[in-house]
C-alpha cells in the first residue's frame, strides 16, 4: 500500500495542461441542447431502454476542464435526521428508543472516508444539522403517527410507499437555501419502515451528458424538484445499521456514475472494456483470469455478494489503477486480510482504488472523483485555513503557575 501512495502521489504532480487537451472557460455540459429521454420510465424516475446495447447514442464532445479536474473542492451538505419523540415510551427519542447509531458521528465519518478515498480532493462541508421531530411524508400522502409506526414496526407490515424528497426538503426549509447556498447534498437519516433509498439524484439534462441505459438502478431522481437546477444528492441512511453499510450505499453511487460515464450505461465485464468494466472485473466471473479491483459487493477473491470475509488468496491488477490509465503491469496474490476480512475494510480499500488523477482519456477524465461528487464541475475550491497561526480553542485553560 505504501507503494502505491507513493507512486500516485508522484502522478498527481503532473500538469494537466500538458495532456494538450482544450480547456474549457465553463463546464462544456451547459452548452448542450437539451435531450428528451426515450424508453418506459421506471419507479426510480429513471428511463430506461429495452436494449441499451443497439439504441443509438451519440456522446457529447468531451472537453477538459482543468480547474473542475484538479485541487481540493468544497461540496456543502445538510444532514437531516428524522428522530421523533416517543411519547409513549417515555418521551425518548426513535433514536433512543431503537438504541441506534448516532448521526451525527456516522456522517462525519463519511466525510473523512470520502476526503480520504478521493486524497482530498472531495471535502464534505456539513452546512447544517436538521433533527426532526416526526416522520416523513410519503409520495402517496401517507404520514407514519407514533402508534402507526410501532405498530407496523411491532408487525413487520411497513405501509409500502417511499418518502417523497420533495417534501423533506420543502417542509424543512431547504429549496432556497439548496440554491443559494449551492448546497449539493442532503444526507438523509431514519430508521427500517420510512423507505427512502440508499441514494438518490437529480442531473439537469442527464440525458444528453450521459448514455441512455436499460438499468434502472443507475440513475434514480424520484422526485427530487427539478427547480434546484443543478446536480442534487441524497443519501439514504438508516442509523439501525453500522456505518460500513453507510460507506456500502456511497459505493454504489460510485458504481451508478462509474457506469454511466465511463461505460455508456452498460454493465458488462465479459462484453465490454471500457474503464469501468474493466475495473470491476472479478475472478469470479472469468476463471482462469486475475481480478481487477472488484465491485461493491464482491471483492476480488470473493465468490459472491457480501464475501468479504473469504479466506482464498488470488491473482489481481488491482495494485495497477494506482498507475491509470496505464493499467498495464503483473498482478499480484490478494487476500481478505488487506481489508481486515470486513465490509467496512472493503468499501475502504474499494473506494481508495478509484483514480483522481488529472487528464484525461476518450472515456473522459482521470479524475473519477469528478463524476461522483462534483457532477457539475462547479464544486467551489476548498478553502484553507490560516496555516500560520497556532491557535487554541476558546475555553482552553491557561498554563499552570
Amino acid at each position: 500500500m505504501r507503494n502505491r501512495i507513493w507512486i500516485v502521489a508522484g502522478l498527481c504532480l503532473l500538469t494537466p495542461g500538458a495532456f494538450g487537451a482544450p480547456k474549457a472557460k465553463a463546464p462544456a455540459w451547459k452548452s448542450l441542447p437539451v435531450v428528451q429521454p426515450t424508453g418506459v420510465k421506471e419507479m426510480t424516475g429513471s428511463y430506461v431502454v429495452e436494449d441499451r446495447k443497439n439504441a443509438k447514442w451519440t456522446p457529447p464532445k468531451f472537453v477538459y476542464n482543468e480547474k473542475a479536474a484538479t485541487g481540493r473542492k468544497e461540496a456543502r451538505v445538510v444532514v437531516v435526521i428524522y428522530n421523533p419523540v416517543l411519547k409513549s415510551q417515555g418521551g425518548k427519542t426513535l433514536v433512543e428508543y431503537l438504541k441506534a447509531n448516532d448521526p451525527r458521528e456516522y456522517s462525519r465519518i463519511l466525510v473523512n472516508v470520502i476526503r480520504d478515498a478521493s486524497w482530498g480532493y472531495i471535502n464534505y462541508n456539513i452546512v447544517d444539522i436538521i433533527e426532526v421531530d416526526g416522520f416523513t411524508k410519503k409520495v402517496d400522502g401517507f404520514r407514519y403517527t407514533e402508534e402507526t409506526f410501532l405498530d407496523a414496526r411491532a408487525k413487520q407490515q411497513w405501509q409500502p410507499s417511499t418518502t417523497s424528497y420533495r417534501a423533506v426538503l420543502e417542509e424543512n426549509g431547504l429549496m432556497e437555501r439548496i440554491k443559494k447556498e449551492h448546497i449539493t447534498e442532503v444526507w438523509l437519516w431514519g430508521a427500517s419502515g420510512m423507505h427512502w433509498d440508499e441514494f438518490a439524484f437529480y442531473m439537469p439534462n442527464r440525458y444528453a451528458r450521459f448514455a441512455p441505459t436499460d438499468n434502472p438502478w443507475f440513475y434514480r431522481p424520484y422526485d427530487i424538484p427539478e427547480e434546484i437546477g443543478h446536480t442534487f444528492w441524497v443519501m439514504g441512511f438508516n442509523y439501525e445499521v453500522g456505518s460500513d453499510n453507510m460507506i456500502h450505499s456511497y459505493s454504489h453511487r460510485v458504481e451508478s456514475m462509474a457506469a454511466l460515464a465511463m461505460a455508456e450505461g452498460i454493465w458488462d465485464t465479459k462484453g465490454k472494456r471500457d474503464p469501468w468494466n474493466v475495473f470491476s472485473w472479478l475472478e469470479l466471473d472469468h476463471p482462469g483470469k486475475p481480478s481487477m479491483v472488484g465491485n461493491c459487493h464482491v471483492p476480488p477473491n470473493g465468490q459472491g455478494g457480501y464475501d468479504y470475509n473469504n479466506k482464498r488468496t488470488v491473482p489481481s491488477w488491482s495494485d495497477n489503477w494506482a498507475r491509470y490509465p496505464d493499467i498495464r503491469g503483473e498482478a499480484r496474490e490478494v487476500r481478505s486480510e488487506e481489508w481486515c476480512y470486513n465490509q467496512d475494510g472493503y468499501q475502504r480499500w474499494w473506494l481508495s482504488a478509484l483514480p483522481k488523477f488529472p487528464g484525461y482519456t476518450k472515456y473522459g477524465y482521470n479524475n473519477w472523483w469528478v463524476y461522483i461528487a462534483n457532477t457539475d464541475e462547479d464544486l467551489p475550491d476548498y478553502k484553507m485555513q490560516d496555516l500560520t497561526t497556532f491557535r487554541l480553542p476558546k475555553d482552553y485553560p491557561p498554563p499552570e503557575k
